[in-house]
């Protein structure tokens, strides 16, 4: 090359020297070496040595705190297992063990959503803590409308003596059309009397007052006199107590020694099924999981729906019935004679033919008033 120089290099064997070119020099322009400065200046530099390793106590300030993230995805786990697994496998557990039978009618629903209670009078062995004797018809002994529309919640209490005309059988008591018909029947019946839908019919026997009470520790119920009545086995003093399953069935079958008759029995019977509302929706039974799979074995095991219904209506009624007994729509509809004899079927219960129209018209617009019930003179 042009501007190579060479240069002596001295082997390791003798002087004899040798010639390499020297390393050439290009020129860099101006415009070049701005470029290069540029470059420089934009890339990251690289560390001239090792960046300090950070101490443990820094470790900690900078890195996440594994311990306390275990504990939160663990605690986050158990939140949604009670929220959401835990209730569908109540319900599923409820479902599966609920009797079911054909029931409802083929009127047409309309607004809002009405369940029919019927309480069964039939006897068993009293190994479910109900009453044991022989089977002395399975006459339905109490008969309840809830429904619930446009917000309002309200219970009608209909007497089993109530004066009605059963489809197929004329005349006669109300509780006379489950003997003869079963649920069915005893729906159609009362759809007659009203004018409304019933969209769920739920039966419940005396053996599940009896569980309920006693899974729940118990109840507060309240009578102003004193009874002791060998029929019920009720034994009372004047005031509030807390009974358990056998005192609160006793406490809703008693009724020869009431002055009110079927309608007192029908009050304390409200009593009962709305203390024991109260009772189930406490942080006590929220909180305790065992006590809510008894309750749902003891109910389940004890109720008989339509096969429509299920553990998701179950539920819907003890919040509606928890919500009128609040509010006081409760009671029965007019009544225009407490001993009304038509000549076959001994005393009876007349509702007054006036006032029930505009009182069942209120129950199914959702206008009831407290005042618009039977008020017992």
């Amino acid at each position: 090359m042009a501007n190579a120089q060479e240069i002596p290099v001295q082997s390791r064997t003798g002087s004899r020297f040798s010639r390499r070119p020297a390393p050439s020099r290009t020129r860099v322009l101006p415009q070049e070496r701005a470029e290069k400065s540029r470059v420089d200046q934009e890339s990251p530099k690289t560390p001239s040595r090792l960046e300090p390793i950070p101490s443990t106590k820094e470790r900690r300030i900078s890195r996440p705190n594994f311990k306390f993230r275990r504990i939160f995805a663990a605690v986050l786990t158990l939140t949604l297992i009670f929220v959401i697994a835990w209730p569908l496998y109540l319900c599923h557990l409820a479902n599966s063990q609920l009797n079911r039978v054909e029931a409802l009618s083929t009127l047409p629903a309309g607004e809002g959503e009405t369940w029919l209670i019927a309480g069964s009078d039939k006897r068993s062995d009293g190994s479910d803590g109900g009453v044991s004797g022989a089977d002395i018809g399975a006459r339905s002994d109490s008969i309840m409308l809830v429904r619930k529309v446009n917000s309002m919640s309200a219970i009608v209490s209909l007497p089993r003596d109530t004066a009605v005309v059963i489809p197929g059988y004329g005349q006669n008591k109300l509780n006379a059309a489950y003997s003869f018909g079963g649920p069915r029947l005893l729906v159609k019946t009362v759809e007659g009397i009203s004018g409304v839908k019933v969209d769920h019919y739920v039966e419940v026997t005396m053996g599940s007052v009896t569980q309920l009470v006693d899974v729940v520790g118990g109840i507060e119920l309240c009578l102003d006199y004193d009874v002791d009545d060998p029929d019920s086995a009720l034994k009372w003093q004047s005031g509030c107590h807390q009974a358990d399953g056998a005192t609160a069935l006793a406490f809703s079958r008693m009724r020869q020694q009431d002055p009110k008759g079927d309608i007192g029995r029908a009050e304390r019977q409200r009593q009962v099924v709305s203390k024991l509302a109260d009772t189930l929706i406490t942080p006590s039974t929220f909180l305790n999981p065992f006590k809510q799979r008894d309750l749902a074995i003891a109910g389940a095991q004890n109720l008989t729906c339509d096969t429509d219904s299920g553990a998701w209506a179950l539920g819907k009624l003890l919040l509606t019935y928890r919500s009128a007994a609040k509010n006081r729509l409760t009671g029965a509809p007019p009544i225009a004679n407490m001993a009304y004899y038509d000549g076959a079927h001994g005393a009876m219960v007349l509702l007054d033919k006036q006032k029930t129209p505009s009182f069942w018209s209120a129950f199914q617009k959702g206008t009831l008033q407290p005042s618009q019930y039977h008020q017992f003179q």
